[in-house]
């Protein structure tokens, strides 16, 4: 009888609404985490002196301590969510007293948190709702995208003051939060059997030729968003130097793209454009976005190419994933994807570092939307019959 009490109430709709509010809150604060070395590389290279290509290795960490993050993860999603959370609480509380050496393995940490949270979250999310999995994981990068446009502005006032410690530990109480609510509150999503009878006969119908375009896109997805997310302050503070603020508004243009595009494909018109349809027209639009904000050299263009780059991109990660989770939900499809986003802002700043231009270096992401967009032509040959509005 307590057994199954237990079960209504985990079931129940209020539970998992409540739960899916703060756990969306969660990875709106993911989004920020993600983009605040960017949005703090200006200062700290200053602050450090430190060449692009060694800010571009800082960048490489902690990317590559987010990707680890999504390969460490069992079956247990809350537990993958209490071990990322705490890290973050450990890791961002000692970048208030730490140097630059010590800086470049703490961000390896903040990073691995990162990953492990927002992979727990997504895993989460994906086993709640099978049947309705690409719209919940567009909302729920939504909420990561409108942290990650807020982040900015929202650090902006702290990159005024004197030190960065108020804001390591603003962050660090916020993560504390949302620990004890992971650790107080939170159970495993019941795995339904329709799910599961549903998954098996797709994950043995499609070939490795079909799966692994959709990854290498996926790499590519999530590698050009680091990127841009990692170096776009930069860029635009050396168009523009009137100062911080003017630097971090292309940035935020660039996630308020996002946030817009992942909102509007959240509701019902994902299904009036056809999932196909709408996944080869982000690729072109990413591949355009980019060559523009290459051959931009003043801030109005730059502004301009980053707003659409983000309106492109938006959709694409959180579309690749409803077709790769149909085939697995394991936590190495995260651990793949995250290559790119270490590997991508790396090159960016070895380019840039190499060729004495950041201009040079943002060929390498636009260089992997290109890519993208010939793997589009491989990995969406076959029509996917679950979604009949594709063309």
């Amino acid at each position: 009888m307590t057994n199954q009490s237990s079960s209504s109430r985990e079931l129940s709709p209020g539970r998992w609404t409540l739960s899916d509010l703060l756990l969306g809150a969660g990875f709106f604060l993911t989004g920020m985490g993600t983009v605040m070395l960017g949005v703090l590389l200006p200062s700290l290279s200053a602050r450090w002196g430190m060449r692009d290509d060694a800010a571009g290795f800082l960048l490489f960490l902690q990317f590559l301590g987010s990707s680890l993050g999504a390969s460490l993860l069992g079956p247990r999603r809350v537990r993958g969510l209490i071990a990322g959370y705490g890290l973050l609480i450990v890791s961002v509380c000692a970048l208030a007293f730490a140097g630059m050496r010590l800086s470049f393995v703490l961000f390896f940490f903040v990073g691995l948190g990162l990953g492990m949270a927002m992979t727990a979250t997504s895993l989460l999310f994906s086993d709640r709702y099978p049947g309705d999995r690409a719209a919940r994981l567009e909302r729920l990068n939504f909420a990561w995208a409108a942290g990650a446009s807020a982040g900015p502005v929202l650090f902006l006032p702290f990159l005024r003051l004197p030190n960065l410690d108020p804001l390591f530990f603003t962050l660090t109480g916020l993560f504390l939060l949302l620990f004890l609510w992971s650790v107080l509150r939170e159970r495993e999503a019941p795995l339904r059997p329709q799910s599961v009878l549903d998954g098996a006969p797709e994950q043995q119908s499609v070939p490795l030729a079909t799966l692994l375009p959709l990854l290498l896109m996926a790499v590519g997805s999530v590698g050009i968003e680091a990127s841009m997310s990692g170096w776009l302050t930069t860029y635009s503070h050396r168009a523009d130097s009137v100062g911080v603020g003017g630097a971090v508004f292309a940035p935020s243009l660039f996630w308020f793209g996002i946030v817009v595009s992942r909102l509007l494909f959240s509701t019902r018109l994902l299904a009036i454009v056809g999932r196909r349809r709408l996944l080869r027209a982000t690729l072109w639009g990413v591949a355009a976005a980019l060559a523009l904000l290459v051959a931009a050299q003043h801030p109005a263009p730059i502004r301009i190419a980053a707003m659409l780059a983000g309106l492109s991109i938006g959709p694409l990660y959180p579309l690749l994933l409803s077709f790769i989770l149909k085939r697995s939900s394991r936590g190495w499809i995260f651990a793949v994807a995250g290559i790119g986003s270490a590997l991508l802002p790396w090159l960016t700043g070895v380019l840039s570092a190499h060729f004495g231009s950041l201009r040079y270096g943002l060929i390498a992401p636009g260089g992997a939307a290109v890519l993208m967009v010939l793997l589009s032509f491989i990995g969406l040959r076959r029509k996917d019959s679950t979604d009949p509005a594709a063309a």
